[in-house]
């Protein structure tokens, strides 16, 4: 690892000149790989994202042991309760006590 600090400079003086140049592709609304690029150019391009069948149909265990789940919204598990898990939620808590 180079710790000399003109030349980390340099780097990210050399990173901003690339970033600059790309953003200056998409704002004139041309792009050098046309049809063979990888990336969506307009919301038509857009493909639906494929999900498990199961995906958010089970209770995220973190949630049903009453803590917050690290995942937030990108959890695969269903954060939200039934009123039926809500009471056995509910009734656990009293006969743990």
């Amino acid at each position: 690892m180079n710790l000399d600090s003109s030349n980390n400079n340099a780097d990210w003086a050399q990173q901003d000149s690339l970033n600059r140049v790309q953003l200056g592709m998409f704002k004139t609304g041309t792009c050098p790989y046309g049809d063979h690029c990888q990336f969506a150019h307009g919301i038509g391009e857009l493909r639906q994202m494929i999900r498990h069948p199961r995906y958010k149909t089970e209770v995220c265990r973190m949630v049903l042991a009453g803590v917050v789940c690290p995942c937030g919204h990108r959890c695969h598990f269903r954060h939200a309760l039934t009123e039926q898990e809500k009471a056995m939620f509910l009734l656990k808590l009293v006969f743990k006590l």
